[in-house]
Formats: structure tokens, sequence, C-alpha cells
């Protein structure tokens, strides 16, 4: 049972620092996968690596049963099934990097890192891609460390992780001190200065609880808070306003009537006014954001990751076998091109939801000119547990990579603002109805992130690609010559 139950438990503890974080959760995360890498580098075999997995990615998204059974009205049943798939599903990662893991023999295993990037890279785009849970978020308590996303995202802090772990499991306790003490160190002289900000953001946040059923009439309240709230916060001389998802239940652009009243709240408040809704256009349904400028010049966004199971439905076959699933999911059309909107000169993204946890995606917006990103989410689904937090975490990583403001506003929370530097100067409670007011600078440099986070994907993958193709030559001609030297002294002895 060596290095099963060193996996398993491993993956158990590294599971909590996913799901609260601090500085502390963040020094547990460095140990727990360290235990977990030790494991896997013990049996090296595929039921190690889904073993850990299981036990890690399980109790970091049991959250998806109660937004299932609670939020989406699914059996329990099918709800835990969902779960259980989910979970074992990711888990084939890990075991993928446990069994390929087996061909690092020896000093072999310091190539480990570049398996494990690569590995995340398959997560990120296969079937959907599902992020979520990505090794390097579970220190994003860590401000010092996660300053190197700026130079290869939040796959860089995984690698750096990895190889962590792979110097504890060589016995080399030295380098391993040195190393973590040098990154802390470089990382606390990347923290760049506090900056006074340039315009004011208003962020609206309701507290609104989505347990069905839904009311018409409870959802006309909380637009009208919001607009009160938003009258309130005028006063302040806003800039920039921002409402979550489910601000505006209903379909937008079917109701001339409700562009003009935005138009005229942007002229009356004299700001910028984003907000999230759905857009109808030619037959098709877009989860899409609205941008108005005070003038009554409008952007609109179409969301181009959409949530699978969610939003869409990427098994039509369950229509037939399953209609209950089909009926709860949703029919949208991905929007098919990143738009920019455009606040007093300075270009900004609008990336919708669950599309602040895909690195690359992000990265794409900024490379289009995003000067500051703007979030807008429905968190209440996830009900009173770690998401709304890890979901935010994940976000957090995105200023950081890119060195550019977050304004996330959020449906019950968690609401905020992150500067470049993934500190967090506005954070909202869950559900909480609050309104947020801070103060934001638009950044128009591009990272080393932005410039070469595609090419070091490659590397990652043709690196990985180049080690198994050596190490599977070295093992069979290994083999080869030890058959060829048992059939030579096999003669040899039939002689005698």
């Amino acid at each position: 049972m060596k290095g099963y139950w060193q996996a398993a438990v491993g993956g158990l503890i590294l599971a909590l620092s996913f799901c609260f974080f601090s500085w502390e959760t963040s020094v547990l995360s460095f140990f727990s996968f360290s235990l977990l890498f030790y494991g896997l580098a013990k049996r090296r075999n595929f039921l190690a690596g889904f073993l850990g997995g299981a036990f890690f990615f399980t109790p970091s998204i049991y959250w998806v049963y109660p937004t299932l059974r609670i939020y989406g009205s699914i059996s329990p049943f099918l709800a835990m099934v969902a779960l259980v798939g989910l979970s074992l599903i990711l888990s084939l990662y890990i075991g993928l990097f446990s069994w390929l893991l087996g061909f690092y023999n020896g000093k072999a295993i310091y190539f480990a890192p570049f398996l494990w990037a690569s590995v995340e890279i398959l997560r990120e785009n296969l079937l959907t891609g599902f992020p979520w849970g990505s090794l390097g978020y579970t220190a994003v308590g860590d401000l010092p460390f996660i300053q190197y996303a700026s130079i290869g995202g939040v796959r860089l802090l995984g690698l750096f992780m990895v190889f962590l772990a792979v110097l504890l499991v060589r016995k080399k306790y030295w380098i391993f001190i040195f190393l973590l003490i040098s990154l802390h160190i470089g990382g606390i002289f990347m923290i760049g200065p506090y900056d006074r900000g340039k315009y004011k953001v208003a962020l609206f946040q309701s507290s609104w609880d989505f347990r069905p059923p839904f009311s018409q009439e409870k959802s006309n309240k909380v637009f009208i808070k919001y607009m009160k709230m938003a009258d309130e916060a005028s006063k302040k001389g806003i800039d920039l306003m921002v409402f979550p998802e489910t601000t505006v239940p209903y379909i937008y652009l079917s109701s001339p009537q409700w562009l003009q009243f935005f138009k005229d709240r942007a002229k009356e408040w004299n700001a910028y006014v984003v907000f999230p809704s759905t857009e109808t256009s030619e037959g098709k349904f877009y989860n899409s954001t609205f941008v108005f400028s005070p003038e009554g010049k409008l952007w609109i966004y179409r969301k181009i990751h959409l949530v699978p199971f969610g939003e869409y439905n990427p098994l039509s076959f369950l229509r037939r076998l399953i209609p209950r699933i089909a009926m709860e999911v949703g029919d949208y059309s991905p929007g098919k091109r990143i738009r920019l909107a455009v606040m007093k000169g300075h270009k900004f993204a609008t990336p919708s939801c669950y599309e602040a946890i895909f690195p690359m995606l992000i990265r794409r917006m900024v490379g289009k000119g995003a000067e500051f990103l703007v979030n807008t989410t429905n968190d209440a689904w996830y009900g009173r547990t770690p998401a709304p937090y890890q979901h935010f975490m994940q976000a957090r990583v995105r200023a950081v990579e890119n060195r550019k403001y977050l304004l996330r506003a959020a449906s019950s929370g968690i609401s905020g603002i992150v500067d470049p530097y993934g500190r967090i100067l506005k954070m909202s409670r869950i559900y909480k109805t609050e309104t947020i007011i801070g103060k934001f600078s638009p950044k128009a440099d591009k990272t080393l992130f932005v410039v070469l986070s595609p090419y070091l994907d490659l590397l990652y993958l043709t690196l990985t690609f180049i080690f198994l193709i050596i190490s599977v030559v070295r093992r069979s001609s290994w083999k080869f010559t030890k058959r060829k030297g048992s059939l030579k002294n096999s003669r040899k002895n039939m002689k005698n």
C-alpha cells in the first residue's frame, strides 16, 4: 500500500488548500502536493494518480451536487452521478500523469514538471476544457509566489510546485529551502507600489438566492433595488458602473424599451454602464454583456466559452436519454470573436462568468488591447460552498498574469477589485447586498505571459514528448539487452 495512501492523503489535504485561501493554506498546499507526488513517485502507475486525483477533486468540487440538486432541481441520484462522474474524469488526468511518470527513471524525474504542465494543457483544452482546480491556484494566497504568473501564468506556478516536490522526493532539502526562499524574495521585488487610481468604479451585488421556484416578482424587486443603488452611487461621481449577471432576467434585445432605458440611465448617471443579459439575434440566443456610454454608444460582447451542461448541451443524445437534464440545460450559441468596449479612450474586456478561469482566453483579450478586465457573474447557484471563493480566487490570478485591474461584480458574491499584482483592494461577502466603490487605472503594457505563454505551452509539450520518446527507447533498449543477455547465458548453460 506504500504510495497509495500518500497519494490519497496528499490529495485530500490539497483539496483543503483549494477551499480556503490564505497564506497558511498556501504553505499547506506546497507540502500536501509533495505528499501526493511522493505517493505517485513510489508507485508510478495509473491507479496511484487516479486515487490521488479522486481524493483531491471530489472534495474540491463537491458543490456540484448542491448546485444541481437544489438550484438545478435534478434528482439526488443524477446530481451525485454528475459529481462523481466529473471528479473521476478529472482524476484521469492525474492518473495519466502518474502513469507517464513511470517512464521517467532516476534523474529523469526532474523533467516531471514539464509533464505536469503538459497534462494541465490537455485538461484546459480537451472536451471543452475544465481547468478548475489547476495546481497553481492552491497557492494563490501566497502573494510573492503568484507574481510569477506574469511570466508564465498559473501553469508556471504549478510547474514550480511540482519541481519543489521533486526536490523533496529526491531528498534535496537544502536546494528545496534555497529555491523556495529565492522564489519568494524574487516575488517580493516583483510586487509594484499601490496605485491611487484614475477612475472610479461602482460594483453592485445583490443577495438573491436562486432556489426554485423562480419568481418574476422577486426578480423585479431585485432589479428595482439595483437601480436605487446605482442612483445613490451616481452622486459620488462614478465613471463606470458594473452590474452582475441576472440584473435584467429578460430577453433583453427583444424589448427595445429596455435598450432605451439603459441608454437613458447611462446619460443620467454620466457613467459607462456594464451589465450582462440574454440577447437574441437571427433566432439564436447569446449570453451577452452590454456596455453603454453616457453618449449613447453601445458595445456588445457575446460569451465565447459557454458552460457545458449549463448553457449548452455538448451531448445532444442526452435529450433523448435523460429529458430532465436536457430541460434544465440552456440553449445558448457561443460568440465567434472577441469584442472590446472603450471607456474614455481605454479599451477593456468583459469576460463573462466561467470565462475567467481560462487564462488563454483572457490573454487573447489583453492581446487585442484590453487595458483592464470587467468580469460579471452569477455565483448564487453555488450556494454557501467554497465555490464562490474558488471562482473569485481563480479570476484573481488573471489580474496578475496580465498586470491588469480586475473589476468583478457577482450576484450574491463574491464581488471585488483586484489590482495588477493580485492584491484585493475591495471584496464583498457572499449573500450580502452592497455597493463596492473604488478606483482603478487602465494599464496598456503587455506582460511576458501575454507575449510568451503560447510558446511556453509549446515548449512544455515538446520537452515532454522528447523525454518520453527517449525514455521509451532507453527502456526498450534495456529490455532488449537484458533479453539478449539471458538468451546468451541460456545457450552457454546448454553447452555446458
